[in-house]
């Protein structure tokens, strides 16, 4: 909504909506789900029957999480506005920035207690397929031409490249810091 009420380029079209969707519903129903439970759940008191299923802390962690992701893409986005790219080259690295944090997002979220790159060498191989699969259509998408021109994005550079790698890194940073932060409040 901010580059449509700020009469900027727009960031999304329905068809990066889907290809959204391509990676975080299988990540949601498939990844997290064959994830093997932690080694100290059955010493983790249980819910209380009146705490709510997502409650103020659930919301409050997912909110900053998202924040995150939203301050590094405007961030992303302003710095190619500065830069004067072109609308095609701001949806491009703005999108790569957006898949690449939902792909840390996703590896953070894998495990409570572990770090995202402890979570790497479990046994879940659904994780490597869609993390794996994320980053190879999206590189398809980026470098076959006619996958490019319908997704209405320019070519990017080793330089923009490393601006989004760079911003989905600085996301799961955060991811982890937050995680560590709640993780210090549980006990």
């Amino acid at each position: 909504l901010i580059p449509v009420l700020f009469k900027l380029p727009l960031v999304l079209l329905p068809i990066h909506v889907a290809f959204l969707h391509l990676i975080i519903d299988p990540a949601c129903s498939i990844v997290l789900e064959a994830e093997p439970a932690e080694a100290n759940v059955m010493k983790r008191p249980p819910r209380h029957p009146k705490e709510p299923l997502f409650g103020k802390k659930t919301l409050g962690l997912a909110m900053l999480q998202g924040g995150g992701i939203l301050v590094i893409i405007l961030t992303v986005f302003a710095i190619a506005t500065y830069r004067q790219q072109g609308e095609l080259d701001i949806r491009g690295l703005t999108f790569t920035t957006l898949i690449v944090a939902n792909l840390g997002l996703i590896l953070s979220e894998s495990s409570t207690s572990r770090l995202s790159l402890k979570v790497l060498k479990s046994p879940n191989p659904a994780l490597w397929w869609v993390t794996g699969g994320g980053v190879f259509f999206m590189a398809i998408v980026l470098y076959v031409p006619f996958l490019r021109n319908l997704f209405s994005f320019s070519f990017l550079h080793a330089f923009d490249l490393a601006i989004c790698f760079g911003g989905g890194a600085i996301c799961l940073l955060w991811f982890e810091l937050l995680k560590q932060t709640t993780k210090r409040d549980l006990r």
